[in-house]
């Protein structure tokens, strides 16, 4: 029996019906309550409500982003909202696994939808990872890169059955949905941070802005001559100000508004 993850890499691009076939309705349904959606929250549940839709049960929607420093070079990632098995992340976060993920490294490579079983030259430490992903619940998955200005990328990444991650027009409508999200956050942080934004101090957007480089918090502390512990304070009171939970949301936030520099 043919294994369905050795489908041609470019496969994901090759419709496997013709588009015709699949009504308007299907296209723009899934992607309607993510305009009505009021808050981060609601628009994270519809998101997810869209990739269950699809076929996919899991997702997450995360920020990478690479440090400058060449003394520590490594990968940071700050999950935005998801939907993962908690014992996976609970392992993922236990083993460190940001920085030898497979995913983010081919998301730094790849500008369209791309499968995990499609990513090429895996270690041994990568083919482990996904290995125990399938293990933990996620047979296959599809992520979409969407690369932002300093050069991280917003990742969005749906995990399911392979009969989901193999099919083209699934590709399509989940890089649809993956940039209304985008769309409809900067709808949200506009309409949001309007009033909020003039409660940010000087300090607090220079956080934000380094945050939004990709910088963790003692790199911060020593760019700016603080302690990790004041970057953190800073951080949480930007955060409050722009009605954020979450350190990366906010720095997008802040990033759109134009209140730091990217």
């Amino acid at each position: 029996m043919k294994d369905a993850s050795q489908d041609p890499p470019n496969a994901v691009l090759r419709p496997t019906s013709p588009a015709v076939d699949r009504s308007q309705g299907a296209v723009t349904a899934p992607m309607m309550p993510l305009a009505y959606a009021a808050d981060l929250p609601s628009l994270a549940d519809s998101f997810g409500n869209a990739a269950s839709a699809l076929g996919f049960p899991h997702f997450v929607i995360s920020r990478v982003a690479r440090t400058r420093s060449p003394c520590l070079p490594r990968t940071a990632l700050e999950v935005i909202c998801g939907d993962y098995p908690d014992e996976w992340v609970r392992h993922y976060q236990r083993r460190n696994y940001a920085c030898a993920d497979p995913v983010h490294r081919a998301a730094f490579t790849q500008s369209a939808p791309f499968r995990w079983h499609d990513i090429v030259g895996l270690s041994k430490a990568e083919h482990r990872i996904l290995d125990e992903a399938r293990q933990a619940g996620l047979p296959g998955g599809l992520s979409v890169p969407l690369h932002q200005p300093g050069g991280s990328v917003l990742l969005f990444s749906l995990a399911g059955p392979l009969e989901s991650v193999n099919d083209a027009f699934n590709a399509r409508l989940a890089y649809l949905i993956s940039t209304q999200f985008h769309f409809e956050l900067h709808r949200l942080t506009r309409t949001r941070s309007t009033k909020a934004s003039h409660f940010l101090t000087p300090r607090q957007r220079e956080c934000l802005t380094w945050v939004a480089r990709g910088k963790t918090s003692t790199e911060i502390g020593i760019i700016l001559g603080i302690s990790r512990y004041t970057v953190d304070y800073h951080i949480e009171e930007a955060m409050k100000a722009l009605n954020f939970n979450s350190r990366t949301a906010a720095a997008v936030n802040a990033t759109v508004q134009g209140l730091v520099e990217p």
